[in-house]
């Protein structure tokens, strides 16, 4: 298929955006309450756990403390909050609200060889004072809340603060009760001038972009990040006056990143939680066959070896879930870093998506228009991206991970998707062989990969006369769509919640 030159200039700002990751003193806000400081509380594996009341103020943190000061709401500045979700929260019972979160954060530094096996150790490096945000989206009535608040590792390949997860899950966060948090763990989020950023020179970080609302945020390096993420997690558990979850509390904590975020999740999962003990569960989404450095590099490197698995001593869930264009498209393939199911690890490899896609990309575009000056334009290139069912993949994962916190219930497994000399092997159709299967591959009008352009894979539309060949017509398309969903949802790859949008959407693509 020819690209036509506009699109092609689209295409190559996304794969700078979405290729691969980036690089990477105490603020009083006017217009806030107040402040709280919040003590280390320790987190169980698999049971909810319990919330401390004693709590004390502390003028100066130490790292020996381990503590963090919310303050907030913040209200300061434009009024508004960069990365502020476009979904109408009030019309489905959410609020939205900034904090900022300040400590003492500490990094770390390797112990020994890693290894492949991410049975890796670490020891306490440096101390630095920091001033982070962050922004939480739960439940306006407390009595709507389910217990379990997800906590996203923000995305900053685009050197700004990107909710990916939350875009790709947001139904079922929404409809299921979930308090949402998204921490600005890296520095370049906070920091950044647009001048790297392929969304444009608009797109700036926290700072730039609103500096009477985040001037006295403080990062010191994404060494620190590990940390920040982990005392984020601890402030949540044990809140002081302070309470970003309003009274709520936490029974489920879990944690979750995206492309830059999965990477640095699987450091954390290996590196920092066996000793940190801070979540109860972890989402790696969309990672590739490695990690990266404590350093805070971007990609792997240092004490990060080429190929790295999930360690298997962990004693708390995690769950991976790969696209197609994770196995070979972000560097260190992964493939390699495959392992077994257990009690403690599921990966799903999904076949028909890609890395990002068009559900997501259209999402960011409205998201990005609202919020920067000459956001990068995606509207012509989104009918020839990946359209296949990432956010529903997403709903279904993260209401198994947390069932699986909850009741110990793992999710389903399925087959790795078949590869063989460093690529993926595919049917007659040119999709993917193996792997979760679900209605739009096994039952397709498209071919739907996530590969050919860049990391957004592409959808390549079936002729006419091959559609009325296989399918007769529409009623006979939708059926057979229909019967294969309800295997896809019996086996528990998708939910019967998503059934009725998932079949909708499947009757308005058919030509």
């Amino acid at each position: 298929m020819r690209i036509a030159p506009r699109t092609r200039m689209v295409v190559v700002a996304l794969v700078a955006l979405l290729g691969a990751a980036s690089c990477g003193s105490d603020s009083d806000q006017p217009g806030t309450a107040s402040s709280s400081t919040t003590t280390t509380a320790t987190a169980e594996t698999t049971a909810p756990p319990s919330t401390s009341d004693d709590t004390g103020a502390i003028d100066e943190p130490t790292a020996e403390d381990d503590v963090a000061i919310f303050t907030g709401p913040i209200t300061g500045g434009g009024g508004i909050p960069q990365t502020a979700t476009p979904i109408d929260l009030a019309a489905r019972g959410y609020v939205e609200e900034e904090y900022f979160v300040s400590g003492t954060a500490v990094s770390y530094e390797p112990v020994g060889e890693w290894g492949s096996d991410g049975a890796w150790d670490t020891v306490v490096g440096d101390t630095a004072p920091f001033t982070t945000r962050i922004l939480v989206r739960r439940p306006a009535d407390p009595s709507a809340y389910n217990g379990t608040t997800v906590v996203e590792w923000l995305n900053v390949s685009s050197d700004v603060d990107i909710d990916i997860d939350f875009v790709f899950a947001s139904e079922e966060l929404l409809r299921g009760g979930y308090t949402w948090v998204g921490v600005s763990a890296q520095a370049v989020g906070i920091t950044g001038d647009g001048v790297d950023s392929p969304f444009g020179p608009g797109a700036l970080g926290l700072q730039a972009w609103d500096p009477d609302r985040y001037g006295d945020l403080v990062h010191p390096g994404d060494a620190f990040s590990y940390d920040i993420f982990s005392q984020v997690g601890h402030a949540l558990r044990s809140p002081g006056e302070v309470d970003p979850l309003a009274g709520s509390g936490v029974e489920r904590l879990l944690a979750t990143g995206e492309s830059q975020g999965a990477f640095r999740l699987l450091t954390y999962t290996n590196a920092i939680q066996p000793t940190a003990d801070v979540y109860d569960g972890i989402l790696i989404h969309s990672r590739n066959g490695s990690g990266v450095p404590l350093t805070g590099e971007a990609m792997a490197g240092g004490e990060v070896p080429e190929t790295a698995s999930v360690r298997v001593d962990l004693d708390v869930p995690v769950f991976q879930i790969e696209t197609e264009t994770d196995l070979f498209g972000l560097g260190s393939p992964f493939p390699p870093a495959r392992q077994p199911d257990s009690d403690r690890i599921r990966t799903w490899e999904v076949a028909g998506l890609a890395h990002s896609d068009a559900y997501y990309l259209a999402r960011l575009s409205e998201q990005g228009v609202r919020q920067f000056d000459g956001f990068l334009d995606l509207s012509g290139v989104l009918g020839q991206m990946n359209s296949g069912p990432q956010n529903f993949i997403m709903n279904a994962a993260l209401r198994h991970l947390d069932r699986w916190v909850a009741e110990g219930t793992p999710p389903p497994t399925a087959p790795p998707i078949e590869t063989a000399d460093g690529a993926i092997l595919r049917d007659a159709d040119g999709n993917a062989l193996g792997g979760v299967r679900t209605p739009h591959v096994d039952v397709p009008i498209a071919t739907l990969t996530g590969e050919g352009l860049s990391v957004v894979g592409q959808t390549l539309p079936f002729d006419t006369a091959t559609l009325d060949a296989r399918y007769g017509d529409e009623a006979g398309y939708l059926a057979e769509f229909a019967e294969a969903l309800d295997v896809t949802v019996e086996a528990g790859f998708l939910l019967a919640d998503d059934r009725e949008q998932i079949l909708a959407e499947a009757e308005e693509r058919y030509p």
